[in-house]
């Protein structure tokens, strides 16, 4: 007799928390539609984040890493490159191959079929959120064109984070400089 009342009631109380949430949800980015002079070139890591530590793991001896996204003889090919510098001041490179396909939003990770990688957009202009979804995690991350973005683009990536239930928040430190690319 009592169930409708209160489901109503627990409904109305629902829509209302939604009303005063302050979560903006993030402007997502479809990759083959990207201006790629936009987000060609390089790229500072800044900061992780994730519903579990575990996710963050990988990241947590790397001090700085430099990225650069070049364009690959075919259309549908981006490369990217990595330059990490460890904790321990060695610097290791790394490289992977996205696939953009145009009825997909998402890049493709070349070699890793589980993986699905989306682009968000962020506050500032020279920055932009990726999250990497895999069988074993789903994380977000920042990446800017500066080294040290200001404090508000951090608290913005923080925020997006905390509205994707990712409280877990690593910022990576980039105090010893970021080693240059090694050419092949």
């Amino acid at each position: 007799m009592m169930d409708g009342p209160w489901y109503y009631l627990l409904y109305l109380y629902g829509v209302f928390v939604d009303a005063l949430s302050v979560c903006d949800s993030p402007v997502k980015l479809h990759a083959s539609e990207l201006n790629r002079d936009q987000y060609l070139g390089r790229w500072f890591f800044i900061a992780a984040a994730s519903s579990s530590t575990s996710s963050l793991a990988p990241f947590t001896g790397i001090d700085s890493t430099l990225f650069r996204m070049t364009q690959s003889n075919s259309h549908e090919r981006l490369q990217l490159q990595a330059a990490l510098r460890l904790k321990t001041g060695q610097c290791v490179p790394r490289s992977w191959v996205y696939l953009l396909k145009e009825e997909n939003a998402d890049l493709a990770t070349e070699g890793r079929s589980h993986m699905r990688t989306e682009l968000f957009s962020a506050k500032c202009p020279d920055s932009i959120i990726v999250q990497e979804t895999d069988q074993d995690y789903q994380r977000i991350l920042l990446y800017s064109r500066v080294l040290h973005p200001a404090e508000d683009c951090i608290e913005d990536f923080k925020d997006k984070a905390f509205c994707l239930d990712m409280d877990e928040f690593l910022l990576i430190p980039r105090t010893q400089g970021a080693c240059e690319f090694q050419e092949s």
